[in-house]
């Protein structure tokens, strides 16, 4: 059964949905792999339920087994170089940062951290670190080493991450005349072995949830070299063959392109796992795995959407982070498993390039797409409609107000397709039969996102738009995003960090700008000389010049937040179409807690045990 236990690259976290179970490959940033919304360029997931387990409900917990799970293809173990949800479920067990999201739940807990302080103008932060808990070569974790990792993650040539310290998080810092980190320059101190201080260049509310990242974690000074100077062939070691972290597993073998395992570390600082090891067979293809499942041969899993049958889903209980929670079968080899269905925050949306494709015929897609049509018939409502970039769970005021604002004032119609309206915008911009629009539209490879285009293409016809559509492989869609090469797209988001200004930075017009390095979205909105565009541009920075974790400057982000979102909905620079939702299911024989909205790749299994 599931059980919840209490208390307990680059910038971009780009998501390719791809057909159903939430649990696919990802990096983080964006989804990919064949049947989930999940992230991938990461490529593919507050509070806690008081609920545990009790006597009558579970037997109690035993030590040993092996815990067997499926995993997509996996490229690195170092925590700063991985962009992939299935190098990150391994990251998971094996390095702890200062902070946590407990089983992949969205606030954050104390981890390596023992304590932490602020000053009065949140721009200085002191942890002091938990005495005794080592590394898995036994070397005891201090300050040092935190430091040393951090200016791996800001300097290093094998950061991926480099955003996330010196932009997200905004660790003082020194640049050179190219705009490059100089190294060493970080304002992180150790005063003592266990006291860490840092810097910040302003306050940043979501600090916190910011270093409970795993690129954050801490790993032993000098594993890799001197400074951010990583030396390749101990980077090598270090990253495929010998990660040596502080978290609950200790690294044990990987067989590319095969499996991996983690074995249990005894001198673990924190709860010491029940299982003897973790271990992940690579299994891509999605119907293989779901044979792999059916054979038993894994003990938590997903199903692809082409073998999922919603009528064998029964809902028991909906707990207080909105989880729903119940069994899933008879499957084809008769077992019924435990299943829920965990609200994720993660937004899906169509983009456009404004500079070639006008206004009416971004109103007109906006018109022929009907949010719930496509998360019930396309994904058999293992997604949720969505209507805003911002997730329900971070939405100012939360999922009612988020319907709320929706049902009220989405210009589209609000679950429903208006064809009459499509026609008619672009009757007022001049097209007509002799007059059509071409429109390409290019999705990541999936049936779900081919199928949506089909429905699309039908009924744009009716409103003189000719819907070409073409498929692409994951990298190759944001190639030709970043070159300004796209029409229109298919891409989602996952949260780098829980609160609006992560997913609505992909709409602040300067980093929509196709021409400049690193843009969040390719749609150019930065070009549009528009009042949307402009109150969009200004509503972001109120966010970003309001950063403090205080009720006052958390007003203003959210009058900031919810003006970005009718800007948007205003001059239709992206189509939100839905968010994802994570469907775990598992054998009736393990005892998984429940992970959270930031999903499974964020979750730690040293509460998870099997009957023996």
């Amino acid at each position: 059964m599931y059980f919840t236990r209490a208390n307990s690259l680059s910038r971009r976290r780009f998501l390719q949905a791809t057909g159903g179970t939430a649990g696919a490959v990802a990096l983080a940033g964006c989804t990919g792999g064949e049947d989930t919304p999940t992230p991938t360029e990461e490529p593919t997931e507050g509070g806690g339920s008081t609920e545990e387990p009790t006597e009558t409900s579970t037997p109690a917990p035993q030590k040993g087994g092996t815990l067997e799970l499926i995993n997509s293809t996996i490229t690195t173990f170092d925590p700063i170089k991985a962009t992939d949800t299935a190098s990150g479920r391994i990251i998971q067990q094996v390095f702890d940062a200062l902070m946590n999201y407990p089983n992949g739940e969205t606030a954050v807990v104390k981890q390596l951290a023992e304590s932490y302080e602020t000053s009065d103008d949140f721009t200085t932060y002191t942890f002091n670190l938990k005495q005794g808990a080592t590394f898995h070569n036994g070397k005891e974790v201090t300050a040092d080493d935190i430091i040393y990792s951090w200016e791996r993650l800001a300097g290093s040539d094998n950061s991926n991450r480099v955003y996330f310290i010196l932009d997200s998080l905004g660790i003082k810092h020194e640049t050179d005349s190219d705009g490059n980190y100089v190294p060493g320059s970080l304002a992180v101190r150790a005063p003592d072995k266990y006291t860490l201080e840092f810097d910040l260049q302003q306050a940043f509310a979501s600090t916190l949830s910011m270093l409970a990242y795993t690129s954050f974690a801490a790993i032993p000074k000098g594993i890799v070299g001197e400074g951010a100077n990583d030396n390749p062939e101990e980077h090598k070691q270090f990253a495929t063959q010998n990660p040596i972290g502080a978290g609950a597993f200790q690294f044990d073998f990987w067989n590319q392109g095969e499996d991996a395992q983690v074995v249990r570390y005894d001198d673990y600082h924190g709860d010491v796992a029940f299982l003897d090891a973790v271990h992940w067979a690579v299994i891509e293809d999605p119907n293989a795995a779901y044979q792999y499942v059916q054979n038993k041969n894994a003990d938590a899993f997903g199903i692809p959407t082409s073998k999922y049958n919603p009528s064998l889903a029964t809902i028991n209980r909906t707990d207080d982070l909105g989880r729903e929670i119940g069994t899933y079968g008879p499957m084809q080899n008769g077992e019924t498993v435990a299943y829920a269905r965990v609200p994720e925050v993660s937004t899906f949306y169509f983009g456009f390039n404004t500079n070639n494709v006008p206004k009416p015929v971004r109103q007109a897609v906006a018109y022929a797409t009907n949010q719930k049509e496509f998360a019930d018939q396309v994904f058999k409502s293992r997604v949720a409609p969505g209507y805003h970039l911002t997730p329900p769970l971070i939405y100012p005021g939360g999922g009612n107000a988020y319907r709320k604002h929706a049902e009220e004032n989405y210009p589209y119609g609000y679950n429903t397709v208006d064809l009459q309206s499509a026609k008619q915008v672009m009757e007022d911009a001049g097209y007509g039969e002799n007059n059509r629009f071409q429109l390409t539209f290019t999705h990541y490879v999936s049936d779900t996102w081919n199928q949506m285009a089909q429905i699309l293409r039908d009924r744009l016809s009716a409103a003189y738009i000719d819907m070409q559509i073409e498929s692409a492989e994951f990298s190759t869609l944001l190639q030709r995003g970043r070159s300004g090469n796209l029409q229109a797209y298919t891409l989602g988001w996952i949260a780098d960090w829980p609160a609006p200004d992560n997913f609505l930075q992909l709409i602040y017009p300067p980093r929509t700008d196709t021409s400049q390095p690193g843009p969040l979205t390719y749609t150019n909105w930065d070009d549009r000389n528009t009042a949307a565009k402009r109150k969009a541009k200004n509503a972001y920075e109120r966010v970003t010049s309001n950063r403090q974790p205080t009720e006052e400057a958390q007003q203003i982000r959210n009058e900031a937040y919810v003006a970005m979102e009718e800007a948007n909905w205003e001059d239709v620079i992206l189509v939100n179409t839905f968010h994802g939702i994570n469907e775990p299911m598992h054998y009736n024989d393990v005892h998984i807690p429940l992970h959270g909205a930031m999903g499974p790749s964020r979750m730690m299994h040293n509460h998870t045990w099997k009957e023996q």
